[in-house]
């Protein structure tokens, strides 16, 4: 099993603030069973923004939580309809955006793993280039799962 499924992904997704869709994603995760307190989750993905806004370049965002509540590592991912701004200091925005969800108990494991993993990804201009053209939910899963 892969860290995401087709129900933590969302297409085309209409907000227009980042807030918004931290708040959307880190439902999709209590939904789907990764998480199991919502607000746990949201306190520690907000407060990871507080330090520095996960922006990585190439209009994507990286918000990150971890917390006692998750039951294991996983990956929600949207794609927005327009972009919102994502870091206040510099105005930049992001269109694409993967949430990670890390149990406490492997932030100093499985985090970095998938971060070294995803970013690898990141900046592979064929995955980007395919994350933006895919329409379908299964596919992008095998995308990011792969």
């Amino acid at each position: 099993m892969g860290l995401t499924t087709a129900d933590l992904i969302v297409l085309d997704l209409d907000c227009t603030a980042k807030e918004d869709v931290i708040k959307t994603l880190a439902q999709k995760m209590v939904t789907a069973g990764i998480v199991e307190d919502y607000d746990e989750f949201l306190t520690s993905l907000f407060e990871r923004e507080e330090i520095a806004a996960t922006t990585v370049g190439y209009d994507i965002g990286l918000p990150h939580g971890k917390a006692v509540t998750v039951k294991k590592g996983a990956i929600a991912f949207a794609t927005l309809k327009k972009p919102v701004v994502w870091n206040l200091e510099n105005d930049e925005k992001v269109k694409t955006i993967f949430m990670l969800a890390i149990p406490e108990s492997e932030k100093g494991t499985t985090h970095v793993n998938i971060l070294v993993d995803l970013s690898k990804k990141i900046l592979d201009n064929n995955f980007r280039d395919q994350l933006t053209k895919i329409k379908d939910v299964d596919k992008i899963v095998e995308l990011i799962n792969k």
